[in-house]
């Protein structure tokens, strides 16, 4: 039986009023097969597994390392200031240049044409023309023994490939935290999806249970559609974790590198993984010395001070070792005719080595202070560096406290979350049991299945965040989990595997 309150309705001009039922308006309202819906999220769930690998954390991380091109570009970065170490110590090699003339071996022609003008005498001409075949050459080899600025321009390419290598360990740190973090996201949306899987099917069967004690009078229409909005409520609430696992699971196959269309998703339900044994000051104290973001910035700041020291010793002479060679093969035909006398011809051929070795110098001692200038900004920017370095203890300081804050309360809160998962269940089973037996009403069991969801959402959550909190102290910590610094390795020696210097 319905209930007999209507709604006041005014029509035409003459402002008269009619009562619409509340069961009228329902009936207007189209009804959506919430079966359908759910449908349609698992075939999406199931094309998304279908299309994707199924792997542990370690896989996970392994694959990563080994096919991820930030890596590769982190490597090359290795690799080019390698070369750029090697370039700067073949500065002690002696050097070699080998010069022709212009051209090194060929012709050249030449003609002289000379008028001699003179009181009392004849007008004379003379006309020389000539056509030389040479060859030029020469040698130059030299050393610089004494080059103040050489070895400080070595330990600048040094330093600076240091630094690199150290931030390739950042790269592959950064790396696997994502790849972790991804990992576990999509863990917990996998969690929560089937949670809500659950409640749908109590939602669900509530439903139908109150439609069916309404149609012999036993519920009203508020009561339906309290239930109905609750269901659709936490339906949405599934939709939304569907396509987080989805997103999710792109971001892991990102990470991973894996090829187009491919995705990943974890072969294991979520859990807390993993426990953190040190204390807080241990492991601030450990992230302090090992953390490579500190250790690069000290390092670009010696290569700073090392390239201001190198700009300054150019004011010094350079002290070298030289010896110079030089060939000159010529041979010459010569033709000269002078006014009123014969023609005459000549030919010379003629050949000249020559050759010196000695000491030498070469000194700029004044360039307008240029010299001086650029080392005082490599100087600055060493201040710098080494102010990045201070900033980054700071940093690092504040990161491992958030994290291990947010470990010790995600600890505590998995127990909370679990036991009030646990009562909340408990508590969604008596008031629909009391509603059964009459003595409850729908509010109870609206409200018990709502604090059912809260409590899944919070379970789920706390976990996420403990299985963070743990990567993240691995990663502030520079700290490598499980067996990552295996896979490391395995990738640099892969990578030096080709044009390696």
């Amino acid at each position: 039986m319905l209930p007999t309150k209507s709604v006041e309705l005014k029509t035409g001009d003459n402002n008269k009023t009619t009562r619409e039922p509340i069961s009228n308006l329902v009936q207007k309202i189209p009804e959506t097969d919430s079966d359908q819906l759910v449908s349609r999220l698992e075939r999406l769930q199931d094309n998304t597994k279908n299309n994707s690998i199924a792997i542990n954390i370690e896989e996970a991380i392994a694959l990563g390392v080994k096919n991820n091109p930030d890596l590769e570009v982190a490597f090359r970065d290795i690799q080019a200031l390698e070369w750029q170490l090697i370039a700067a110590k073949r500065r002690w090699f002696p050097k070699l240049s080998l010069n022709g003339g212009q051209p090194f071996t060929g012709y050249r022609w030449e003609t002289f044409v000379e008028n001699n003008y003179a009181e009392k005498r004849d007008l004379s001409t003379t006309q020389t023309t000539s056509e030389t075949y040479s060859t030029q050459a020469r040698a130059t080899v030299s050393w610089d023994f004494l080059d103040l600025s050489r070895q400080a321009d070595i330990n600048a390419a040094e330093d600076k490939l240091r630094r690199q290598k150290l931030l390739f360990n950042v790269s592959a740190r950064n790396l696997i935290l994502r790849i972790q973090q991804d990992y576990y996201a999509i863990q917990s949306s996998a969690q929560l999806i089937e949670s809500f899987k659950a409640i749908y099917a109590i939602n669900r069967q509530q439903l139908n249970i109150q439609k069916a004690r309404q149609a012999i009078g036993m519920s009203t229409i508020l009561d339906v559609a309290q239930t109905e909005s609750q269901l659709f409520s936490q339906l949405n609430q599934l939709v939304g974790y569907t396509q987080s696992y989805n997103i999710q699971a792109g971001r892991l196959a990102q990470s991973l590198a894996l090829p187009p269309g491919k995705l990943a998703i974890p072969n294991k339900e979520a859990a807390p993984q993993g426990i953190w044994t040190q204390d807080l000051n241990q492991t601030i104290d450990e992230a302090l010395k090992q953390r490579e973001e500190v250790l690069a910035s000290i390092a670009a700041a010696e290569a700073a001070e090392w390239e201001g020291i190198a700009a300054l010793r150019k004011y010094l002479p350079v002290f070298s070792i030289q010896a110079d060679g030089n060939l000159d093969l010529t041979n010459r035909f010569q033709t000269t005719l002078i006014t009123e006398q014969p023609r005459t011809n000549r030919i010379n051929d003629r050949e000249r080595w020559s050759g010196a070795i000695g000491i030498g110098f070469r000194w700029n001692a004044f360039d307008g202070g240029i010299s001086a200038a650029n080392a005082q900004s490599q100087f600055a920017q060493s201040r710098k560096f080494l102010a990045e370095a201070s900033l980054s203890k700071l940093e690092i300081t504040q990161q491992v406290q958030s994290s291990y804050s947010q470990m010790e309360t995600a600890r505590i809160g998995i127990k909370s979350a679990e036991q009030a998962y646990r009562s909340a269940e408990i508590a969604q089973e008596a008031a629909r049991a009391r509603l059964d037996v009459g003595v409850g009403d729908i509010f109870s069991v609206v409200q018990a299945i709502g604090l059912l969801s809260s409590a899944a959402v919070q379970k789920s959550q706390s976990t996420l965040n403990y299985n963070n909190s743990i990567a993240e102290l691995y990663r502030y910590s520079a700290n490598w989990p499980l067996d990552s610094y295996k896979d490391v390795e395995l990738r640099v020696k892969t990578n030096n595997q080709t044009t390696k210097p």
